[in-house]
């Protein structure tokens, strides 16, 4: 059976649930954090993704949203198979980051929008809407509460459509 490799980086404001995303996928925290703290830089984690066919070992790129670490950018783009962009629903500002973003690691490397996946934390009040330069990403609303295993199962899908992607340049 083929073992292939993903460099999926997750990226978004400050606050918008990337760790969560992270953590959750890595089975490192069963509940929900309730006291958030912020991303320093950058965390890797790495976790597997087994197909019928094949296995993926996945290396997520947990990247800080803070403005001070825009400057190891370069570092976090370079390899990159795919980019989760997450954002809450709730912070309008938060969401116009996000076409900073996508022009910076999508657009400028020329990355295929097919790579990439737009992960909306599920909230009550809905005051953010994406920009068009979105239209042609994959986008969910994520709950982890109540929809967690829906969410693993989805990013499973997404990771094995990355590597397609990669192989098949």
């Amino acid at each position: 059976m083929p073992r292939y490799k993903a460099k999926i980086l997750i990226i978004g404001p400050i606050n918008s649930g990337k760790s969560t995303l992270a953590n959750f996928l890595c089975d490192l925290n069963i509940t929900l954090p309730q006291n958030i703290r912020p991303t320093k830089g950058l965390r890797i984690l790495e976790y597997d993704v087994g197909g019928s066919r094949s296995e993926i070992d996945v290396q997520l790129w947990d990247a800080s949203g803070d403005d001070k670490y825009s400057s190891f950018w370069p570092v976090f783009r370079k390899n990159t198979d795919g980019v989760v962009f997450v954002y809450s629903q709730e912070d309008d500002f938060g969401v116009r980051k996000l076409d900073l973003m996508y022009n910076y690691f999508v657009t400028q490397p020329n990355l295929s929008p097919r790579a990439c996946l737009v992960c909306a934390m599920h909230s009550e009040e809905i005051n953010a809407k994406l920009s068009s330069t979105f239209s042609k990403v994959s986008q969910i609303t994520v709950n982890l509460e109540s929809q967690g295993e829906k969410f693993r199962q989805d990013f499973s899908k997404y990771v094995v459509s990355v590597v397609n992607t990669t192989i098949n340049k």
